[in-house]
């Protein structure tokens, strides 16, 4: 079976031949693993296994794909207005173009029509999706990008409580770039639309569910709306870390079909999960980034990726992912043992 067979049977919850795999390493992981492998970028990811092949577009795609050469301390100014710092290996936003909300007034988004865009999908479309599942990755959508990039973390939750006509006002910005870039993707043939913001932490959810509700909801119903209007048969990836447990029923009920990252934290009881949701929903991601691909050892990191397996894959319906990117503290013979353990426990029909 080809990978983007395997992947499209997944996310529609039918069993393929095995439990496909999308595994993302981060920057100190990818550059470990491309002297190993001798390949890089896509090429690496396929070469681990992945089934599928991710391209990042959007606000959050500054932080991944920065200068290679910036130096720890330095800073850029992105076309958002956004002043990111590098720190600890990461690109991290220092300064905000919403100082007042007035600024809002004369803030300029983004184009997203601009010519170049979208040159890796289309690149990514020409040379991989005849044999692989393309996603086309918008997430920190409209909550995240609010909070973390344009107006601060402070400012924004003060402002959906003072002033929540304003925040509206932001988001519906924010759904009018990304329902603008998100279609462009979904006329170049991508296969799914991964939309999200971290909206959950270690307990629960960063905001109110109701508050999510008010605001966020409505605009990522008609971001969903306008995609389903381009493609009635886009496949929605919603994205968040942390507990979002509280909105998967409205996830679900404005058109998500697949969810990840599965953190297993606070009251994301991924068991619970699947068995109330499994039949209209798809899972990507659940293995533990935080403690147990860092800190177990590799019998340990078998054990979870099967523990996963018999609880995300039965029926079909999961693509095995960690719950995160992986960060230069997971060694690297954790890593093999991960993957050796996709393959060893993830064959249809399941047997442990």
């Amino acid at each position: 079976m080809k990978p983007r067979e395997r992947f499209l049977k997944a996310i529609r919850r039918e069993e393929a031949d095995r439990v496909p795999q999308l595994v993302r390493p981060g920057k100190e992981v990818s550059q470990r693993l491309s002297g190993i492998f001798g390949v890089s970028g896509h090429e690496l990811g396929i070469r681990i296994g992945n089934d599928a092949i991710v391209c990042q577009v959007g606000i959050n795609a500054i932080m991944e794909m920065a200068k290679a050469d910036l130096k720890e301390g330095e800073t850029f100014t992105s076309e958002w207005g956004v002043v990111y710092q590098r720190q600890s290996g990461f690109d991290n936003p220092i300064e905000h173009p919403l100082k007042t909300r007035e600024d809002l007034k004369t803030y300029v988004f983004p184009d997203p029509n601009a010519p170049r865009r979208l040159d890796e999908v289309r690149e990514v479309m020409k040379k991989y999706h005849k044999r692989y599942g393309v996603i086309v990755d918008l997430s920190s959508s409209l909550f995240e990008p609010s909070m973390a990039h344009l107006r601060g973390m402070e400012n924004f939750l003060m402002d959906c409580y003072d002033d929540p006509a304003w925040a509206g006002s932001l988001l519906d910005g924010l759904a009018d770039y990304y329902s603008q870039l998100g279609t462009r993707a979904i006329e170049a043939g991508v296969d799914v639309v991964r939309i999200g913001d971290d909206i959950g932490v270690q307990t629960g959810m960063l905001i109110p569910q109701d508050l999510w509700r008010e605001l966020v909801r409505p605009r990522m119903k008609r971001m969903i709306q306008t995609f389903k209007k381009a493609n009635k048969e886009i496949v929605i990836l919603y994205h968040s870390c942390g507990d979002f447990s509280p909105v998967i029923p409205d996830l679900i009920e404005i058109g998500v079909e697949f969810l990840s990252t599965m953190q297993p934290v606070g009251k994301m009881d991924l068991a619970r999960i699947k068995k109330e949701f499994g039949d209209r929903v798809a899972f990507k991601g659940g293995l533990d980034t935080q403690q147990l691909l860092p800190n177990g050892s590799p019998q340990q990191v078998r054990e979870g990726v099967k523990d996963i397996i018999k609880t995300l894959a039965p029926g079909g319906g999961y693509v095995f992912m960690p719950a995160h990117m992986l960060y230069q503290d997971v060694p690297t013979e954790n890593i093999w043992a991960m993957l050796e353990a996709v393959k060893d426990y993830g064959r249809y029909p399941l047997k442990f």
